[in-house]
């Protein structure tokens, strides 16, 4: 055997060794506890590496390993098949939450000592997506759903941002008789269609909408025709190739002034002045209803925290889990990533946010309907059919089967 493949082995198994079971100091007199973070933001690598080097600082005795994958969910849906857990580690707050925390492989953070400074509606969105009463990971940081707008163009037409249904349309239509064009749209990538859908979706029925289905007593036929109609009639307001402009096409439109307003998310953001650093760009919650004071910001948990139940080492797992939730820290990430923060006295102070964080601070707040359809609900390619040149039968129709098909499994 080569000598070089020889030292690879014995470097992979000397690391190997000192993840299980710890390292001495260079005194030899203390234990060197490493721990794996799997951290799942290849955006956000940095900011938690800065954290890292802060925790260490405070704590020379433990080591925290940062691991960013490619594709991090079916990375670590392997890795709990084969019951290798990291010690910690960040998941979003959807679909694949409430698969590991029904898992059994996650520690009971119910009676976690500061959970009373984490906002409650977001630790009811953890709750209702594993179905149980108790906490498996603990909201760090969400996002939200909106309208970005280009600020300056808004000023130069004396534009106002609106607060109900008939308003947001209004609004599109006087940008048309500016000669302007209202949105730009970029549904040939299915999941762009899930920012609009979800706001109108979560706004229209409610989280009630999803006790009643289980139940029985509802379904798609009965609701979703009027956030369908809606879905359609924002499509007189674009003029680009809808179906064949993805993510990135859509970003760059935008940020080049293509359109005055994009409805996406508040990740888009980055990527946008990215594009035009000088951009004037600002975020408003759209309106779904004509009664404005029942439209919420839609927003879900971006990034909760969770620590493997079998980990060797839970009290330092717990000391960094306390460190990452200390509202200064999030604020480190909060400055980069431009989300808003889920733990109490940390604020998001970016000024293209402002706009949303007041209804933060009003507790108007709904979380993302998508993330409380069953596993492999394709309700984003059904829409996308309805769009291109779908009847509003055959998608009501779509949705009830499939609902029936994956919950009668």
């Amino acid at each position: 055997m080569k000598t070089w493949l020889k030292a690879t082995i014995i470097g992979a198994l000397t690391v190997s060794m000192l993840i299980a079971c710890g390292e001495r100091d260079s005194s030899g007199d203390t234990e060197i506890v490493q721990l794996e973070f799997f951290q799942f933001k290849g955006e956000a690598v940095s900011e938690f590496d800065t954290l890292i080097e802060q925790f260490e600082q405070k704590h020379p005795n433990i080591r925290i390993e940062q691991n960013n994958v490619p594709d991090p969910d079916t990375v670590l849906f392997s890795r709990l098949s084969q019951n290798d857990i990291p010690d910690i580690m960040t998941i979003n707050g959807g679909v694949t939450y409430g698969e590991i925390a029904n898992a059994g492989v996650l520690m009971d953070l119910s009676d976690y000592e500061n959970r009373n400074s984490i906002i409650d509606e977001y630790e009811e969105m953890l709750q209702r997506l594993s179905r149980t009463d108790e906490l498996f990971a603990l909201p760090h940081t969400v996002n939200a759903n909106g309208v970005l707008y280009n600020k300056k163009k808004f000023e130069e037409l004396g534009l106002d941002i609106p607060e109900t249904w008939d308003e947001f349309i209004t609004l599109a239509e006087t940008i048309q008789e500016h000669g302007e064009t209202p949105l730009y749209s970029t549904y040939g990538e299915a999941w762009t269609i899930l920012p609009p859908l979800n706001t109108l979706a979560s706004n229209i029925h409610g989280m009630e909408f999803f006790d009643e289905l289980e139940a029985g007593n509802t379904s798609f036929s009965d609701v979703y025709s009027d956030i369908a109609l809606k879905m359609k009639e924002l499509l007189q307001y674009t003029d680009n190739d809808v179906f064949g402009a993805d993510y990135d096409i859509g970003n760059t439109a935008f940020a080049n002034g293509d359109a005055v307003m994009y409805m996406q998310g508040v990740w888009a953001l980055g990527p946008i002045l990215d594009a035009n650093p000088d951009l004037q760009v600002g975020v408003f919650p759209m309106p779904a209803t004509n009664e404005a004071n029942q439209n919420n910001v839609i927003s879900g948990v971006d990034v909760a925290i969770a620590i493997a139940d079998d980990t060797d080492y839970p009290e330092e797992a717990q000391l960094f889990l306390d460190f990452l939730l200390q509202p200064e820290n999030i604020e480190v990430y909060l400055e980069t990533q431009r989300m808003f923060s889920a733990v109490e006295g940390a604020e998001q102070e970016n000024e293209a946010l402002q706009e949303l964080q007041v209804y933060f601070d009003n507790e108007r707040v709904s979380p993302f309907a998508d993330h409380y359809y069953p596993q492999g609900f394709g309700v984003d390619i059904m829409f996308q059919d309805y769009l291109l040149d779908g009847s509003l039968d055959t998608l009501l129709a779509e949705l009830d089967s499939e609902y029936e098909r994956l919950t009668r499994q």
